[in-house]
């Protein structure tokens, strides 16, 4: 089942603000990650190199165990958008 942030409003777990905040950063970190993953390839270079980079951030950023919640979540994410075929 793919969860939209409008779910998040429905269930009273955010509220419009919050959501609408949430969707624009993660919108702008993915056009940001794709421009960085699309020059590394530009540049011949291996974008999984890049993408790890960013993996990097968040381990030193916030440490073994909260980074560990991070992607387990992410997890969930792909897991549910791979159910409902969405991206």
């Amino acid at each position: 089942m793919k969860r939209s942030y409008a779910d998040y409003i429905k269930t009273g777990e955010m509220d419009q603000l919050t959501a609408t905040r949430h969707q624009s950063i993660r919108d702008a970190a993915k056009a940001g990650m794709l421009k960085v993953l699309a020059e590394t390839a530009r540049q011949g270079n291996p974008a999984d190199a890049a993408a790890f980079g960013g993996l990097d951030v968040i381990a030193v950023r916030y440490g073994p165990a909260d980074a560990a919640t991070v992607l387990r979540h992410y997890a969930d994410v792909c897991e549910r958008q791979a159910k409902g075929g969405g991206a």
